[in-house]
């Protein structure tokens, strides 16, 4: 989602960046880049948007911006982040040289232990003379035990048990992964027991805690001036009847099951904002903890997609009107001031 940021890229980047170029240079572009994006000036592009102006995935973007999980740009998408964020000129020449340093760090392969190293041209060198001149006996150690060799039916019967025995371990792995793998089954109904169905609730003037964070939220994800106080207060309600308005619903000033699925907004991996922060409380309400920090990264995905396991939702990862549903429908004990 889109935002606005002010922290500057100037001498930190240049200082940090430096630091770390010569062992991570991967770490260090990763770093530059996030530099460059949080601070934009004005109003911050996606990650969406910017994958597409790169001409790369939304998945791969998140990567190259992520310190967490660094993952070096190529020259080419690095210039286009620096034309699309507006970002300073010095520090793009900067930016290519650790781009090419962790490409060509990819290319270069490992050294393995104990391998000759390679012999240049000209003629191989002399084998070192035998000091005990040609014909001598070979000293051999003392106490030297040669190993008798093992018949063919013991290896045979040595393999057969290894095989069993893996066996046996892969057989109790599934029975012990099993749980973790297979979905929640609900428990049968009593009988005479009717479902319990997930539904909108009423947010109204006074309500505290959940609702009115996240409704706050949501307005401010909609450009309403609104501070997140965790009380339906009179600016709430205020923004709340001019959104109701501008969509021709009744103006009540109440968030109720005809207010609700206008509000929300959909979400996937990558986006940023109020609408994301709204997201990561009500999973931790729902009992999924998350860290509210308003931006979509995969630890956000990997708890949504956890939570639409549990609650039997199509798991893909995104937010949508069913998810926000089940979301509020799941939380804590509503509360009224």
């Amino acid at each position: 989602m889109d935002c606005t940021g002010a922290t500057g890229t100037g001498g930190t980047t240049g200082e940090t960046t430096t630091r770390e170029s010569a062992a991570d240079p991967a770490a260090a572009l990763t770093a530059v880049l996030r530099a460059w994006w949080v601070g934009t000036t004005g109003v911050r592009p996606t990650q969406k948007a910017l994958a597409r102006r790169a001409g790369v995935d939304q998945a791969t973007m998140s990567r190259y911006l992520n310190p967490g999980r660094p993952m070096a740009a190529p020259p080419a998408v690095v210039e286009a982040l620096h034309d699309a964020l507006g970002a300073p000129p010095g520090e793009l020449d900067q930016a290519l040289r650790l781009a090419r340093a962790a490409q060509g760090a990819r290319r270069v392969p490992r050294a393995r232990g104990g391998t000759a190293p390679p012999q240049g041209p000209g003629p191989a060198p002399a084998p070192a003379p035998d000091p005990a001149g040609p014909g001598a006996a070979v000293p051999t150690a003392p106490h030297a035990r040669v190993a008798p060799p093992i018949s063919a039916p013991v290896l045979g019967y040595v393999h057969r048990v290894l095989w069993l025995l893996l066996a046996c371990a892969a057989f109790a792995a599934g029975l012990w992964l099993r749980p973790v793998i297979a979905p929640p089954v609900a428990a049968p109904a009593a009988a005479g027991a009717t479902p319990a169905q997930d539904d909108w609730p009423v947010t109204r003037l006074g309500d505290v805690l959940w609702e009115a964070r996240t409704v706050q939220y949501l307005l401010r994800e909609r450009k309403y001036d609104v501070e997140v106080t965790g009380t339906v207060d009179a600016a709430t309600v205020g923004a709340v009847t001019r959104f109701q308005k501008s969509l021709g619903l009744v103006q009540d000033g109440r968030v109720g099951p005809r207010t609700w699925p206008r509000l929300v907004v959909p979400l996937a991996g990558g986006d940023y904002g109020p609408a994301v922060e709204a997201l990561q409380s009500l999973l931790t309400g729902a009992g999924h903890p998350t860290v509210v920090s308003g931006d979509f990264t995969s630890e956000t995905e990997d708890v949504l997609r956890i939570y639409q396991a549990e609650r039997g939702l199509l798991v893909t990862g995104r937010v949508t009107t069913r998810d926000w549903l089940s979301l509020v429908s799941h939380q804590g004990p509503r509360l009224h001031g």
